[in-house]
């Protein structure tokens, strides 16, 4: 199907009102892309170290985790005009509170903050989506619209990082960062929701079919598909902390936006050549690999020291990110009937940023009390025991479905 397009980049954003929405959510995205790391060295500054800021991250992250669903639903519901602004202010809010927090305050009010910016994360991305369902004549125009957004992202989490980079040079340089990133989440917000567009995000309600507050997670064969992509959030946290951590060591903050922009670019490429080829193994069984691979490719990084090396290796953990999440949302259209996609898709992020925010928390406290080398060795080997609780799941969710019929 991919390959007999002939709709191109072009003629997407040649869509009525198509660059009014899309244009402020890439501006929101980089403020995304910019804030894992603009925290980590904002933090790290004060006198709570690795500990603290792995810690105000991980509650950004858990915070992100936790409600990503809920603000989902009360999107859909309520209508993005009337329920982003308020997020907006209340991520906003929260990273600009941090930096006042930052070094001045108990540790608890930053973690407590970046929790706060966490739970109102807007959700562009979803919303955007949406609009692109909503304006796309064709399926075509659809499909290529979901590639541009998809490519358009990466670019962004290239772009953010390196962003970083730059500004933590300038006198208070991680504060301005902070503050940056809170810029842009509010203005990227604003401007889609005054793009003329119709209403993003404003559908039917599903409550016949949502089973409560369970949704698609009463499907058995969802939790191994999640718990992979745990393991795959793990690598992608563990790689930021670690990025920052070895830019340390080499005497140079901003080389950690170095490192995490070629991590970007790996993903990119491995995300390219991945949905460029049609795979004919099970997709479990492809994201149980790629998985595993990612968490080899990440305690490989536990050796590296010199800066090309380095470059190298983060580049090789990308290449296997990507096509994890592509794997991810094909299992999840798989899995869930039509009805409930949109959820299961949202559970797939949800797994991701699960992982990430557990790699900061723990890999935080790691390399507080432990070399960067062991502190590497640990958080791949937990992503690998995710992956391995992966395997059980699915062992046990096909068992399930192989004594189902002799039940009846």
């Amino acid at each position: 199907m991919v390959s007999g397009l002939r709709t191109t980049y072009l003629d997407v954003l040649s869509l009525p009102y198509a660059l009014c929405a899309f244009l402020p959510t890439v501006v929101g995205k980089l403020s995304f892309a910019m804030v894992s790391l603009a925290l980590l060295l904002l933090v790290q500054e004060g006198p709570g170290g690795f500990a603290l800021s792995g810690a105000v991250v991980g509650g950004f992250g858990l915070g992100n985790v936790v409600v990503a669903p809920l603000r989902a639903r009360l999107v859909d519901q309520y209508g993005a005009r009337r329920v982003l602004p308020w997020l907006a202010v209340g991520y906003a809010v929260g990273l600009i509170g941090i930096v006042f927090a930052a070094g001045a305050a108990p540790s608890a009010v930053a973690i407590l903050l970046g929790v706060l910016s966490g739970l109102c994360t807007p959700p562009l991305g979803a919303v955007m989506r949406g609009v692109w369902a909503l304006l796309s004549p064709t399926d075509e125009y659809r499909a290529r619209a979901y590639s541009l957004d998809a490519v358009v992202e990466e670019l962004v989490f290239i772009a953010g990082p390196l962003l970083v980079s730059l500004i933590v040079l300038l006198p208070h340089g991680p504060t301005i960062a902070v503050v940056a990133s809170a810029a842009a989440g509010l203005l990227g917000t604003v401007g889609m929701v005054l793009a003329p567009v119709p209403k993003p995000g404003r559908v039917e309600r599903r409550a016949s079919v949502w089973s409560g507050w369970v949704g698609p997670l009463r499907h058995a064969r969802l939790w191994p598909v999640l718990s992979a992509l745990t393991a795959v959030g793990l690598v992608l946290g563990a790689i930021e902390l670690l990025s920052t951590a070895h830019g340390q060591a080499m005497g140079n903050s901003s080389l950690a936006g170095v490192l995490l922009a070629f991590f970007a670019v790996g993903s990119a490429a491995g995300g390219l050549f991945y949905g460029s080829r049609t795979w004919s193994a099970p997709l479990l069984l492809r994201m149980t690999f790629l998985g595993l691979a990612a968490c080899v490719a990440l305690l490989c990084v536990a050796w590296g020291s010199d800066l090309v090396v380095l470059i190298v290796l983060f580049t090789v953990v990308g290449l296997f990110v990507a096509p994890s999440m592509i794997t991810g949302y094909l299992a999840a259209d798989e899995i869930a009937p039509i009805e409930e996609r949109t959820e299961a898709s949202a559970l797939i992020n949800t797994a991701v940023n699960a992982g990430a925010a557990i790699a900061f928390a723990v890999g935080g406290a790691l390399l507080d009390s432990v070399t960067i080398t062991v502190s590497t060795v640990l958080m791949a080997a937990t992503a690998a025991a995710f992956i391995a609780v992966a395997v059980l799941l699915a062992a046990l969710a096909q068992g399930g479905r192989a004594r189902a019929p002799l039940s009846r």
